[in-house]
């Protein structure tokens, strides 16, 4: 079922806004970080008998919180023992990313100056903080660290900066162990992917790779316009995609670089079906299924208007609907197999932010839930009253 009416609004303090945000891999609960550094879980509300469950059975507690029916309209962070008494997870500005483990037992996020953390969810301790993850132009301070993901594993921690760089993490050593150099401008999403083989690629000869067997890959998104596909275990550059973008767009980049025909990629989604693809959102007015390899297989783009670029978007887990957020304020869900817009949500930005007179907030993200027709948005708009996230079903 496609969402379509908002079903719960959470909503933060004045000056503080939403910067990332994702729902828990069992979907009974979810995760934001906020502008001013703050973690927090919200979900449904339990009911403790005496302090000694609070302060004995504090695992168990949450435990019972992940066995639960979430009730999604009654949101709020007092369901944790930790958060209750507010010892809150903590980052010393704006928190951008966040991943949680396959497990669900480890959080990691990413913040602006270029600390990365990794959390217990069960009782909120700090298990790894890493600074100055992505270097940096001096003082104390590193490049933001935009993205990050956990391997599948759960050993090692994959991140994206301000840098141009993205970098591979052990947890256990608490130190780099890869660099993935080669975008031109800032890096945008970041992701392991594991592939059947590498002879997708076309290329057997490319450095790193093997013809049988599984390959475990790296995929970044960058602001020069371009995904790129990396050997997981070499570093090695195996594809360079650049996105067909129109000949009358083009993106600056930082510093004095500039390429022309690009547009900034800032997702990219892996699909389970079809097989072996991804979707790829460069800030355009198109989306695109693409292959490992390049290859353009399909093109999602609005019918009623064409002057318009996408900002966030988000996959069903069963890959059936692609939810596009556009600068317009609207929210088109394409119908993946045909690439039609099966509905239009026009109200999706201003449900999802708190306003700023008379023009739209530019959404930041969007998240679906893994188990439910439920889709999530926000906005990092500075220009809001307060930060929102907002439950559509």
């Amino acid at each position: 079922r496609v969402p379509s009416r908002p079903s719960q609004t959470i909503r933060l303090g004045k000056k503080s806004y939403i910067s990332s945000a994702l729902f828990l891999p069992d979907g009974k609960g979810l995760v934001t970080g906020s502008s001013d550094g703050f973690v927090e879980i919200w979900g449904e509300p339990i009911s403790y008998s005496t302090k000694q469950d609070v302060d004995d059975n504090k695992s168990d507690k949450f435990k019972n919180l992940l066995e639960q029916n979430i009730d999604f309209e009654k949101l709020r962070t007092s369901d944790l023992p930790y958060q209750k008494e507010d010892d809150l997870m903590l980052h010393d500005s704006s928190v951008l990313a966040m991943d949680v483990s396959r497990d669900g037992s480890l959080l990691g996020t990413a913040s602006s100056d270029g600390t990365v953390c990794v959390w217990k969810i069960a009782d909120g301790k700090l298990l790894r903080k890493l600074e100055r993850t992505h270097g940096g132009s001096g003082g104390d301070k590193g490049a933001a660290v935009t993205c990050i993901q956990f391997s599948p594993n759960g050993s090692k921690l994959l991140t994206g900066g301000h840098d141009s760089t993205c970098r591979e993490f052990g947890l256990l050593a608490s130190r780099m162990l890869k660099e993935f150099r080669g975008h031109r401008s800032y890096v945008n999403c970041c992701s392991y992917v594991i592939l059947p083989n590498a002879s997708i690629f076309g290329n057997n000869d490319a450095p790193g790779t093997q013809t049988s067997g599984s390959l475990l890959v790296v995929v970044t998104g960058s602001a020069d316009g371009t995904v790129c596909v990396w050997d997981g275990r070499t570093a090695e550059p195996l594809r360079e995609i650049t996105t067909p973008i129109p000949t009358s767009s083009t993106a600056v980049l930082h510093g004095d670089e500039s390429v022309g025909s690009s547009k900034s990629v800032h997702t990219v989604l892996h699909l389970h079906s079809p097989p072996q693809t991804m979707i790829v959102v460069p800030r355009t007015n198109r989306a695109f299924l693409m292959s490992y390899s390049g290859t353009v297989l399909k093109v999602y783009s609005r019918d009623d208007i064409q002057e318009c670029e996408f900002l966030a978007a988000a996959v069903s887990p069963s890959n059936l609907w692609l939810y596009v957020a556009a600068d317009d304020g609207k929210c088109m869900v394409f119908d993946m197999n045909s690439g039609k817009v099966e509905k239009i949500i026009h109200s999706f930005a201003e449900e999802c932010s708190s306003g700023r007179g008379d023009s739209i907030c530019e959404i930041s993200g969007i998240i679906h839930h893994p188990h439910r027709g439920m889709i999530g948005g926000y906005s990092s708009d500075k220009g809001q009253k307060r930060g929102v996230l907002t439950l559509w079903k």
